[in-house]
């Protein structure tokens, strides 16, 4: 290599004491400077953070060089502000959150669909420059809103809590090894428990047992609330499903809950359980039976499992049931789709007359719950076509006439009053239309399906709803109880006090009743009589109930007004008692829908209940699918004056229509 190619050394910039060493190279002398006095040659301050202020090492010069200039600041950069997606956006992406949760999409395509938008409205002149928002900026924005709504959390003071669980399967697993101390990665199976404060339906999150008992249920209960440091000062109720592992005496989940709380709390079971389970067994009892999950058996077990008997055309049919109640049209737009499907095909039954919802899809039988079963059940019995023998066609008649009759008049019922003074009502209600719309055989069947699921008839249950009641002599009859109750739980006490032996269990047993099916009112499920106390100076009177084993338990307080004085409840003499924490536990079973599949999507506990979180947030502002009528008529909305589209599917003046609503 020749000296022309060599670059001339900058001996002008180097210091006067900086030394000069010649390389010893055959092929060439190269001067280098010797840098060793310098600790950094290239000092930081070269390179900013900033990329406007990114200069070149040769621009960079010292203030005393005579050829020294200031750098001037462009004035488009000084008066331009920079670009950014809160520049175009009327909120932030942390705003956005919940509703980009929501959809199905991950982060990768939910930023190129906001990089796509930037791109067509630079196209079309909105903005002035493209805009990438990149996934690490949703990934953000995610985590930003979702932790600030996990420490929301331990500002929560519930009054009611509900749980439901459910084995989640081919889930993504994220956990460190003991062994390695590495995060290992893997799917498999497990059993999440959600947790939904009432009545506000807030979810509260959810929990893996290391037990699927009562026991094991409820310690991963309590440790889980203690961990979100959730206040369980105001904790008065809880709920859930009426299975054993829950509501057992001994070693039930909410036996167990309310021993580490130390004190009890009011039960609420699903009713809406106990008004399904009875058509099961019914089913059951015509020769039908379940072999798995939406597997049906018997003599209309093809037909129900069938996935084209809406499609067939509808024959002249004998109509059956009577006083069917109409429902207004809010109400109905609150149901589901498949219960309102289900109601539409009720009023056609009884009154002959049907409309184009005949020919809608029915969604698939599930055996935890039974409202798609009774619509395809009514649906066939509606089909033409269909050869059925002698036993088959009574079998179908029979369990009509139960599912108009009975079945969904108190499903409605429940729908349209939901609170928990209402749940022994509904249960009246239905061994009222059972007496009155079905055979002797199929009240057997009934009855003992009822009996085994009622929770829901104990005296606490009652009291609570006899103070809620709309009759003033209903409301002070309650409060005479209490005040017998009172009286003989305060002897039982002061004897305790002078003899030291403890009578009164701190956490009473919750035993489910034997019901009077003779009943005339729903305060009369249970039976009751008085019994003496053993004690001197007149003791007063106990008043028992008749448990399912034919055994006599004390009549106790409902926790939920264990801490009113005598004062507070003769105010129920005036005003009924209100009370909104359900008396169902469908929202838990929607949140439990929810955390199935946040494990899906998310592998880490804490990123799944942010998913959780979210996707529950955004369900409660905007509710259904998006449409032009739902927008329009959104609160505060600004399309709110656009005029609404008529449906086609729409018939306002048809025949059915005028008999659908109240």
């Amino acid at each position: 290599m020749s000296e022309e190619f060599l670059p001339p050394p900058r001996l002008s910039n180097s210091s006067p004491d900086q030394e000069v060493t010649r390389s010893s190279g055959s092929t060439s002398d190269l001067i280098i400077p010797n840098l060793s006095s310098h600790s950094d040659p290239f000092p930081v301050d070269y390179v900013s953070e900033d990329s406007s202020s990114l200069q070149s090492f040769a621009d960079r010069r010292d203030e005393t060089d005579p050829d020294y200039e200031p750098p001037q600041e462009s004035a488009s950069n000084s008066s331009k502000p920079r670009v950014t997606v809160s520049t175009y956006l009327p909120c932030k992406l942390d705003e956005l959150a919940p509703e980009l949760e929501r959809s199905s999409a991950g982060m990768e395509s939910q930023a190129r669909a906001f990089t796509a938008l930037f791109g067509v409205l630079h196209k079309n002149g909105i903005v002035e420059k493209k805009y990438v928002v990149p996934r690490s900026r949703l990934e953000s924005s995610f985590r930003r809103d979702g932790h600030r709504r996990i420490e929301d959390l331990a500002n929560r003071c519930p009054e009611a809590i509900f749980f439901d669980g459910k084995e989640d399967k081919n889930i993504r697993l994220s956990f460190k090894d003991p062994t390695t101390g590495k995060m290992v990665h893997s799917n498999g199976k497990r059993s999440h428990y959600s947790v939904v404060e009432q009545p506000s339906a807030v979810p509260l999150g959810m929990f893996v047992p290391e037990r699927s008992t009562g026991q094991g249920i409820a310690l991963g209960l309590y440790l889980y609330l203690e961990k979100r440091k959730i206040s369980l000062q105001n904790l008065r109720c809880i709920g859930g499903d009426n299975t054993s592992a829950n509501s057992g005496y001994q070693g039930g989940a909410f036996r167990e809950f309310e021993l580490l709380l130390g004190r009890p709390l009011q039960r609420s079971l699903c009713i809406l359980h106990q008004v399904e389970l009875p058509l099961r067994q019914l089913y059951i009892h015509y020769g039908g039976g379940t072999q798995a999950p939406g597997t049906f058996t018997g003599p209309l077990g093809d037909l129900i499992m069938s996935s084209s008997i809406w499609t067939k055309p509808i024959r002249v049919y004998k109509t059956i049931g009577k006083d069917f109640p109409r429902l207004d049209k809010k109400t109905l737009d609150n149901m589901s789709d498949d219960a309102s499907l289900m109601y539409k095909y009720c009023i056609a039954v009884e009154t002959g007359i049907h409309d184009n919802f005949v020919y809608r899809k029915i969604s698939n039988c599930s055996t935890a719950r039974w409202i798609t079963f009774g619509t395809r059940i009514l649906r066939i019995y509606l089909t033409e076509g269909i050869a059925l023998n002698a036993h088959a066609t009574e079998c179908l008649e029979r369990l009509v006439s139960f599912i108009v009759n009975v079945y969904y008049k108190v499903f409605a019922n429940v729908k349209y009053k939901s609170s928990l003074i209402d749940a022994p009502s509904h249960l009246y209600d239905q061994i009222r239309l059972t007496k009155e719309n079905c055979q002797p055989s199929e009240q057997q069947v009934v009855f003992k399906s009822i009996q085994i699921n009622s929770y829901m008839a104990h005296p606490e249950a009652i009291i609570i709803a006899m103070l809620g009641d709309k009759k003033k002599e209903v409301r002070q009859k309650a409060v005479m109880i209490i005040k017998t109750v009172l009286a003989s739980e305060a002897y039982v006490r002061h004897i305790e006090n002078e003899s030291g032996v403890r009578r009164l269990k701190k956490v009473r047993q919750y035993i489910k009743p034997m019901i009077n099916f003779s009943c005339r009112s729903y305060h009369e499920l249970v039976r009751t009589k008085y019994q003496k106390v053993k004690g001197p100076d007149n003791p007063p009177k106990k008043l028992v109930y008749q448990t399912y084993n034919n055994e006599w338990e004390p009549v106790t307080i409902p926790p939920l007004i264990r801490d009113m004085t005598i004062t507070e409840l003769e105010r129920f003499h005036i005003k009924p008692m209100e009370i909104k924490i359900p008396c169902h536990s469908q929202t838990v079973e929607h949140t439990v829908a929810l955390v199935s599949q946040a494990t899906q999507r998310r592998r880490t506990e804490d990123t799944q209940l942010m998913n959780v979180l979210q996707v529950s947030s955004a369900r409660k502002n905007f509710k259904g699918k998006v449409t032009h009528r739902r927008f329009a008529e959104t609160e505060n909305s600004e399309n709110a004056q656009l005029p609404l589209k008529k449906s086609k599917l729409r018939l306002e003046d048809s025949d059915f229509n005028r008999v659908l609503y109240k």
